[in-house]
């Protein structure tokens, strides 16, 4: 798939104005889940910083609708490059500037969160960056 990689630098940049990644100055890695649906956008995730897992959404205090605008957009782009649209986004990052983009094309809970799994997920979302 060739994708034009001024999406990831963009959605980098725009996670990075994010409220609770701007307040959590000393984060060392961030992870972001993405539900993308036709009509309905929704995100939540968490900020690590040591062994600290510090639970967070992905929003921008004064541009609430750019990155959800970003993410339809690379939606959009990567539909037209593989015909499939992605229903969930995967985002993480390290303090060190590494980023990491995934997509589930089919299964639309594969990185959901709940009561079950809440644990386990905090853990299997983590950044690891070699």
């Amino acid at each position: 798939m060739n994708i034009d990689p001024k999406y990831i630098r963009e959605l980098e940049q725009l996670v990075l104005r994010c409220k609770d990644v701007v307040s959590e100055q000393n984060w060392e890695a961030l992870a972001f889940v993405f539900d993308v649906n036709e009509g309905h956008m929704a995100n939540s995730g968490f900020i690590y910083i040591g062994e600290e897992i510090i639970p967070a959404s992905a929003r921008i205090t004064d541009d609430k609708m750019a990155l959800s605008n970003k993410i339809r957009e690379f939606q959009n782009a990567i539909f037209e490059a593989c015909g499939h649209k992605f229903v969930q986004l995967l985002i993480q990052m390290n303090s060190a500037g590494k980023i990491h983009i995934d997509f589930e094309f089919d299964n639309p809970k594969r990185w959901n969160m709940g009561p079950a799994n809440y644990r386990a997920m905090r853990e299997q979302l983590r950044p690891v960056f070699n």
